[in-house]
């Protein structure tokens, strides 16, 4: 079985969804985006960009806050290839402590931004998403106005409010309060 046919590649989806490093690897393969969520302030998904950066793939910067202005810089470049693209959505996460550095902690801020930029995604017709994306879709939407205080309140929310950067958290719950989409590489 090749690598982007295994199942974990997600390979038959136009919008695929993992998270970190590894899960990048899975999903990167015959995608022509790569959308790394990196929702509140942490050098994970500023990791993920470069190591996809010179990979073959447009890699954008996704969050709360852009997720609109994603989705439409990625039908732009849908229209401008003439042909469907596919896009791997890239959840950060947190890289825990493990000798291997390749272990993960799922992020509530992450989930939702990734859920964010799939809805964004649906909403301009480019919806044909793996059971992973649909699923942060789901979470989004149903969880959408309860954003700002589950992830003001989640373990990454709560760490940044106790060093005095409740600001910081609180703007990034904001969503399509930018325009700005930050393209790596």
């Amino acid at each position: 079985m090749s690598e982007t046919s295994a199942p974990d590649g997600q390979a038959k989806y136009q919008v695929r969804l993992d998270w970190g490093i590894a899960g990048a690897e899975r999903i990167v393969r015959g995608a022509h985006v790569a959308v790394v969520v990196d929702v509140l302030p942490s050098p994970d998904g500023e990791v993920i960009a470069a190591a996809l950066a010179g990979r073959g793939v447009v890699v954008l910067e996704g969050s709360l806050r852009n997720r609109s202005a994603v989705a439409r810089r990625i039908l732009d470049l849908q229209e401008e290839r003439g042909e469907r693209l596919m896009v791997a959505i890239v959840a950060a996460g947190e890289r825990t402590g493990s000798a291997d550095g390749e272990a993960v902690r799922f992020t509530v801020e992450d989930q939702l931004g990734a859920g964010a930029v799939v809805d964004a995604l649906i909403a301009l017709g480019i919806d044909h998403t793996s059971p992973e994306a649909a699923v942060a879709c789901a979470a989004f939407e149903g969880l959408r106005h309860a954003s700002v205080h589950l992830i003001g309140a989640s373990a990454s929310g709560a760490a940044l409010v106790a060093q005095g950067r409740r600001p910081e958290v609180r703007a990034a719950t904001e969503v399509d309060a930018s325009d700005e989409v930050p393209t790596v590489g």
